[in-house]
């Protein structure tokens, strides 16, 4: 926890869960102040960014910009690529696995 930054949760602010894969590329941000704790609970794998309401412009652009997905507390959010790569994965098993069961078919 950085303590030079600990204002930002005093004043009004917002809250963005910010993957750990993103994590690097969303720190790098100029000019975007940011307060994480060290001790916080992780929802997934998600790292909570509490982050100053009069830079919601700013930080709107960055994400879009980056295509870094960040949902905020009230509206819950996913990566769609990795939800296409999941299906994509479901789908190879089950072609295996019809395959298989045809072939055990015809053999048998």
């Amino acid at each position: 926890m950085d303590i030079n930054t600990f204002y930002i949760k005093l004043a009004p602010h917002f809250k963005l869960w910010v993957s750990v894969k993103d994590k690097i590329s969303f720190e790098s941000a100029e000019g975007i102040p940011f307060h994480t704790d060290d001790n916080q609970a992780t929802v997934g794998s998600g790292i909570c960014y509490f982050l100053p309401d009069g830079n919601k412009v700013q930080i709107d652009n960055f994400l879009m910009g980056t295509g870094i997905i960040a949902p905020t507390d009230t509206i819950g959010m996913y990566d769609v690529e990795i939800s296409r790569k999941v299906n994509r994965m479901y789908l190879a098993v089950a072609g295996i696995v019809i395959m298989l069961l045809v072939i055990a078919i015809i053999i048998f």
